[in-house]
Formats: structure tokens, C-alpha cells, sequence
């Protein structure tokens, strides 16, 4: 009897044990991660639930009923995009208010016989063909159906410096556009004085044409011919920074309309080295040598390449590298062979090269060696001229400015580089994105919100198979109204399916993914710079591993830098808890992508690995608006 008893009393344990496990209770949240980071997508996708641990499931096999697998959804990143150039539309003057061409004041018309002498009307500019962007057709038609008095022509003649303009816009290339985007005929000084309505048709279309291509090279001097942020989702940057109109005038009121137009280039020194430059390169015809595409060479390999490789190491190599390694290049520069007396002189070279030294002939030693060819590098000093058009043309005396293929981060006062320091930044997946913006707090030790694409794309698997994962990680979990709740408390099944209830934060502490502080310059990306328990990333040549944010080197350097006090001085501000700390000057941030840019100290230009791939989509673009202008002049030479 008590057997039964004792047996009845244990299944009955079991079972109410069972039941307690398997009951989830629910919590009544909204959905404050998507007001949180709204910039992210989110994406259904159908998660199992995770196997219960062994120790439960060793109960005799019974058939169970099939379980619905658990919705989750996942938060997808920007994308590239097909690149959409700006379509052009016709000057349409029949268009413009017949009112307001009534009431319109040609400029500087009082004297009777300058009237007399005007050659071109507005009648005269309805006739004309002439397409243009959009912003542009709006601006000619504004100006000149209020004006009603040409530019560039004064009573049948073309005016000196309507020439001086059309020679200008011909050198276009000198700034590494294309002059044809901007190529205007020039009509000749004789004509038939019989014909005179020959020639007013000729000066309209000529007078038209030379106001819509001047200003389109004001605006890619000042904007770029590539509006960024239809590349991709990972470009936030300002465009349409100047006014057509107020550029139309400009060139109508002054004396020297080439030095207008010279005044929209950018006007800070990193441009105008990349533009030396663009010139030297232009002027170079030095060969290359090719190395076969896939090449890798292990110790103890052979293969064909390596006598190439040889000849290239001895030609470029360091003078130091050469004068302890000539003779064993010399021994191999006809051998095929990667045999063990040559690897330690590859080592070398790898680390003279800032490269690990894992002496395998690979991908990065055959670039140091091959170089890039001048094509290549006057490419990507192109795409360097044209993202800095993008961006504030005047950078300012005091800045911190990051470029993402460098992996490198610089603090400028006084225009002078006061620190730099190598960065980790995001990975090709988690890309960080290409913006400026203005650093205003310095917070130390700070708690990590985490971001809501690794809330549910990486750490809910963990969440659902056991809560308590986050409380043992040094997480908190919080609600809509900022409080504190237990992780086990919390439908987790709700929030995976729903995207949104809850938020979690890590803790301050020395293993706190931000480390002992943080910068930030609040965006809607959620970017900021961060201190790192991970230090050894920095000592990788590829340093993009991150979900997006800047990882520094030297936190208390930049926070220093930032704060304008010295390192010693933000002793006080290390402890236990957030403390937040303004920023009283603030500064710009430029958070930027550049595949070649000038070195600090001698001008010399880097060249760096575009981790992005954003090079080519930035070819693409260009190439496609290319087309679309140059068909369309093609079109207006042949009517």
C-alpha cells in the first residue's frame, strides 16, 4: 500500500512539474523596438522551437502532436539599388504664365536705342530644343520668362564671355568630369545679315543651351552628378544644396561668370591634392606586370608566376628589405619552386607591408607587389572627387573624419591632424553607412542598448531555447515604459513573432560591448564611436567585423580629443555608473567612404580595398548618366 502511494505521490510530482515548465506567461507590451530603430526592415521567418534538454524528454516515447513552428522575423539590412539617373525634361516656355512675361522688366533695358539693338526675345527662346534636369528647365524658364534679357548674347553676337564660359566647361575634365556632359557649339562670329531670323534662331537655341550646361556644371561642382542616395540605402547625405535660379543670376549680373562657375568646386585641401594627382597620373604610361588571376602560392608549391614575383620583389621592395634579402631573390629568380629558404623572405616583405606574416603568396602580397595600375588609381581618385562633392565642400578647423576603407579615424583642429587611430568598422553584411553629422555627448560607462536587428536576428534563437540566457550574459530587460522586468516574464514567442515589445540592454562593465565609453552624434542609424573589450581586431588588415558602429583604437584619446581636455583628466568620469558628458564645442563627424585619399602629412595618395564593393555601383551610376546626357546632345547636334 505504501508502494502505491509512493509511486502515485512521484507521478503526480512529475506531472505538475511537467505542466509548470510548458506554461508561458504572456506580457502586455507594444512595440516600442520599432519607434526605437525604425530604419530596418523586419521580415517573417518560421523558427522551431528548441528541444527541451535531454533530461526532460527521457519519459517513455509517446506519439506527440506536431508542433507549429514559431514565427520569428528578422531585420534585413539597406540594399543597393539599381541607380536611376536623372531624366531630363524640355525648356517649355509655353508653359510659363503669359502674365508674368507681361509684367516682366528686361534687365538694364531704360535707354531706347539699347532696346532697339536686343536681339533675342522671349518669343524667340519658344522655339528653341533644348532638354534639361529638372531643377535646371524650372530655373531658365523662371529666369528668363522674368528677365526677358539674355545672358550670353548681346544684340546677333555671341559675348566674350559667353565664350570664355564654352572654353571653361571644355576643360571640364581638368576636375575630372566629363566635358562633353557640358559641350555647347559655339556659334560662329559671321552670319548672313539677310537672314536675321536665322540667326536669332540660332542664338536662342545657343543661349538656352549654354545656361542649361553651365548649370549643370555648377550643380555637380557643388552636388556631384550622382545623387547618393539613390546608390544605396546605406547613403544619408544632403543634396540639392544650391538654387539654379540664384546660380542663373549670379551669372547674370557678373563680369567674370568663369570665376562664378570656379567657385562651386570644392574648395578644401584633400580635393585639390586628389586633383594634382588626377593630372601626374594622367601623365604616366607606366607599364604593369600581370600575374595570373587566382594565383596562390604555398611553402614548398610551384608554380609559374613566382619568377614574375621575384623580378617585381627586387624591383619595388624596400631598400632595407633588399639589402638583407637580394641574394636569395637573385638564387630564385628563375625557379618555379616556393621552397623554405624563400619564405622567410616573404615573411619579411609581408611585414614590412603592414600584412600578417603567414608567408603564403596570396591575393594581398601579389596587390602590394603588382601594385594598381594607372588607370585603376586615376578611377578611384575619380570616385574620390566625386563623393567629396557630396559632402560639405569646407570640412572646417575642427573635425573628426573617418574613412571606412582605410579602417582609420583622424581628429583635425586648426586644420593640422592632432590623432589618429585604426578602427574597426561594420561588416559587408552590417555595412556602416556613409553620412556626416555633429558629435554633441561623450557617455562613460555605458550600458549597450542593443540594436533591435541583433535582438531578433542573432540573440533570439538563444532567447527561446532559455530566457535566462540574457540575466547570465549581464542583460536586462525592460518594457515600454523603461522598467525593469524578469527575462522569464517576458512571451518571448510574441516578441520574435512581432518584432517589438521589449528592448534589452547590457549592463555597464569591463566586458560591456562598448567598453568604457562612447561618442555620440545621434542619427537615425544608431552609429556612434565606441570603446571595444575586443582589442585584437585592431591588429587585423581587414578590421570590417562590426554590426555597424566605429570601434576605436584609442577611446580616451577621441573622447579627449573630443571634450578638448587631456587624457588625465577624464579620470574623474571612469567608475560604476553612466555618466554623460556634453560636448561644449561641438564638432562635425564625417562618417565617409573613400577608395583613395591624400595622406595628412605628405599628400601622397593611398589607395585602399574597396570593402564595399561601392566602387562599382558608383561606376555603374556614373556611367548610366553619362549615356543618358551625352544620347541626348548627340539627339539636339542632329536636329
Amino acid at each position: 500500500m505504501n508502494t502505491r502511494l509512493s509511486k502515485r505521490a512521484v507521478f503526480i510530482a512529475a506531472l505538475m512539474s511537467a505542466t509548470a515548465f510548458s506554461a508561458q506567461p504572456s506580457l502586455a507590451a507594444s512595440n516600442l523596438m520599432e519607434l526605437l530603430f525604425p530604419s530596418r526592415r523586419i521580415e517573417a521567418q518560421p523558427v522551431m522551437p528548441a528541444d527541451p534538454p535531454s533530461k526532460r524528454t527521457a519519459a517513455p516515447a509517446r506519439s506527440q502532436p506536431v508542433r507549429a513552428p514559431i514565427k520569428r522575423v528578422t531585420v534585413t539590412a539597406p540594399t543597393n539599388y539599381d541607380y536611376k539617373p536623372e531624366t531630363l525634361v524640355a525648356v517649355d516656355f509655353s508653359k510659363v504664365d503669359p502674365q508674368l512675361t507681361a509684367s516682366a522688366h528686361p534687365v538694364s533695358m531704360a535707354p531706347t536705342m539699347e532696346a532697339d539693338r536686343f536681339g533675342l526675345k522671349i518669343d524667340h527662346l519658344k522655339e528653341a530644343q533644348v532638354q534639361a534636369e529638372k531643377r535646371v528647365a524650372d530655373a531658365l524658364l523662371s529666369f528668363y520668362a522674368t528677365n526677358q534679357k539674355p545672358i550670353w548674347t548681346s544684340s546677333y553676337d555671341v559675348t566674350p564671355q559667353a565664350k570664355a564660359v564654352v572654353a571653361q566647361l571644355a576643360r571640364a575634365g581638368e576636375a575630372g568630369l566629363d566635358p562633353l556632359d557640358y559641350s555647347v557649339k559655339l556659334p560662329g562670329d559671321a552670319y548672313d545679315r539677310s537672314d536675321i531670323p536665322g540667326r536669332l534662331k540660332l542664338l536662342a537655341e545657343f543661349e538656352l543651351q549654354l545656361s542649361a550646361r553651365a548649370l549643370r556644371y555648377a550643380l555637380d561642382q557643388s552636388e556631384g552628378r550622382i545623387n547618393p542616395n539613390r546608390l544605396s540605402g546605406f547613403h544619408d547625405l544632403a543634396t540639392e544644396k544650391v538654387e539654379p535660379r540664384a546660380i542663373l543670376e549670379q551669372l547674370a549680373e557678373a563680369k567674370d561668370p568663369t570665376a562664378v562657375l570656379a567657385s562651386f568646386e570644392p574648395r578644401n585641401k584633400w580635393y585639390a591634392e586628389l586633383k594634382q594627382r588626377l593630372h601626374e597620373i594622367a601623365d604616366t604610361g607606366q607599364p604593369s606586370v600581370t600575374i595570373a588571376p587566382g594565383t596562390l602560392i604555398r611553402p614548398g608549391q610551384s608554380s609559374p608566376e613566382l619568377p614574375k614575383l621575384m623580378a617585381l620583389l627586387r624591383e619595388k621592395a624596400p631598400k632595407a628589405y633588399l639589402e638583407q634579402h637580394d641574394l636569395v631573390l637573385q638564387q630564385h629568380q628563375s625557379s618555379e619552386i616556393y621552397d623554405e629558404s624563400l619564405v622567410q623572405a616573404i615573411k619579411d616583405y609581408q611585414l614590412s607591408q603592414g600584412r600578417r606574416a603567414d608567408g603564403i603568396i596570396g591575393s594581398a602580397t601579389i596587390k602590394a607587389l603588382v601594385g594598381e595600375s594607372s588607370q585603376s588609381k586615376r578611377d578611384r581618385i575619380l570616385y574620390s572627387m566625386e563623393r567629396l562633392r557630396w559632402m560639405p565642400h569646407e570640412f572646417g578647423e575642427r573635425y573628426v573624419f573617418i574613412n571606412q576603407p582605410a579602417y582609420r579615424a583622424q581628429y583635425f583642429s586648426g586644420g593640422t591632424e592632432k590623432l589618429a587611430m585604426n578602427v574597426v568598422i561594420g561588416s559587408p553584411r552590417n555595412q556602416t553607412y556613409f553620412f556626416n553629422d555633429t558629435i554633441e555627448t561623450v557617455v562613460f560607462n555605458p550600458s549597450w542598448g542593443v540594436p533591435r536587428s541583433i535582438i531578433l536576428n542573432e540573440m533570439m534563437p538563444k532567447i527561446l531555447s532559455n530566457p535566462s540566457y540574457l540575466e547570465r550574459s549581464g542583460y536586462e530587460v525592460y518594457d515600454r515604459t523603461g522598467r525593469v522586468v524578469p527575462s522569464s516574464s517576458v512571451n518571448w514567442s510574441k516578441v520574435a513573432a512581432s518584432g517589438g515589445g521589449v528592448g534589452i540592454r547590457q549592463k555597464p562593465s569591463l566586458d560591456n560591448a562598448l567598453g568604457e565609453l562612447k561618442i555620440l552624434f545621434p542619427n537615425s542609424h544608431d552609429i556612434y564611436m565606441h570603446d571595444t573589450p575586443a582589442k585584437s581586431y585592431f591588429k587585423r588588415d581587414m578590421r570590417a567585423l562590426s554590426h555597424g558602429c566605429i570601434r576605436l583604437e584609442n577611446p580616451r584619446g577621441m573622447a579627449a580629443a573630443v571634450l578638448e581636455l587631456s587624457v588625465d583628466e577624464l579620470k574623474p568620469y571612469f567608475g560604476k555608473n553612466e555618466r554623460n558628458v556634453k560636448v561644449k564645442s561641438q564638432l562635425p563627424v564625417y562618417v565617409s567612404y573613400f577608395t583613395a585619399w591624400p595622406d595628412a602629412a605628405t599628400g601622397e595618395i593611398n589607395y585602399y580595398d574597396d570593402v564595399y564593393e561601392r566602387d562599382a555601383y558608383l561606376q555603374k551610376a556614373i556611367a548610366k548618366t553619362t549615356a543618358l546626357r551625352q544620347a541626348d546632345m548627340l539627339q539636339t547636334a542632329n536636329l
